[in-house]
């Protein structure tokens, strides 16, 4: 296997802990959002607020199938790519799968820091935020938990690490 997916909620460290991986295993490093952006030449937000969240999904999973072609990469995807055009099945058909299961308390304080580059807490308060992120947990989380590995930790650590590379070396 050499292909590694990392899933899960906004700001559950995807990005952060792919790029750890990617570093720890001499593997390349995506972003999807980033790929996303380079091939469309658009932020983020700008193609959900111009095109709406339909057209992103299909563009992201476009995105997503391309890494396809790619050996030793490890993929940071967004936190909606697993539950849309059946990207859960195809990430775990062609790679391992990992679910960044962060706390909410975590996951609302990143929010808070950060709310302008995720489009869907767009003006939210804490509360607010909470709030959409347990919708959307609710939605996501047949997606989410049916990954080869679920890391139940806000930070990456070398155990998840020695878990990886045991079964990318299989």
């Amino acid at each position: 296997m050499n292909k590694l997916y990392l899933v899960g909620l906004p700001a559950a460290g995807k990005t952060t802990t792919a790029k750890w991986l990617a570093q720890k295993l001499g593997w390349s490093f995506i972003d999807l959002d980033e790929q996303i952006e380079s091939e469309t030449g658009m932020g983020i937000a700008t193609l959900f607020y111009q095109l709406g969240e339909d057209a992103f999904r299909e563009i992201e999973a476009k995105c997503l199938r391309e890494t396809g072609k790619l050996n030793h990469v490890v993929v940071g995807c967004g936190g909606g790519t697993a539950a849309f055009h059946s990207n859960m099945d195809w990430m775990k058909a062609n790679g391992l799968t990992v679910y960044l299961n962060t706390s909410f308390d975590i996951l609302v304080q990143r929010i808070a820091q950060n709310e302008v580059q995720r489009p869907l807490f767009d003006g939210c308060n804490q509360e607010e935020i909470l709030q959409k992120l347990s919708e959307i947990a609710e939605k996501r989380q047949i997606y989410y938990s049916s990954a080869k590995i679920i890391w139940n930790k806000s930070e990456p650590a070398d155990f998840l690490y020695h878990a990886v590379n045991q079964l990318v070396a299989n």
